[in-house]
């Protein structure tokens, strides 16, 4: 009966087309190597997902602007007054109620 046993979903595994195996095999080499004398790894991860960040960033114009204006104060500017607004609203409403 199928209805009580369900068939479990083939995993999924990705091999990348591009990839040197070598170079990996390598540089983990020189991982371990490091890391049993004692040497510091530098951490070039961080500067590749910036650099990488900064590529999609400058990109497109839209999250350009959007990122300039956050860095600027706009955004809470903008939200401030969002605010300000809603609020006065608010009170408006109620000062129209009770009339």
């Amino acid at each position: 009966m199928g209805l009580f046993k369900q068939s479990r979903p083939r995993g999924f595994h990705h091999e990348f087309m591009f990839v040197d195996k070598r170079k990996d095999v390598l540089r983990d080499i020189e991982e371990r190597a490091q890391n049993s004398i004692g040497m510091e790894q530098k951490k070039d991860l961080s500067s590749r997902e910036d650099r990488i960040r900064g590529a999609f960033l400058n990109a497109t114009k839209y999250t350009r602007r959007r990122n300039e204006r956050r860095m600027s104060g706009g955004f809470i500017l903008s939200t401030g007054i969002i605010l300000l607004l809603i609020i006065l609203l608010v009170v408006i409403w109620k000062f129209l109620l009770n009339i």
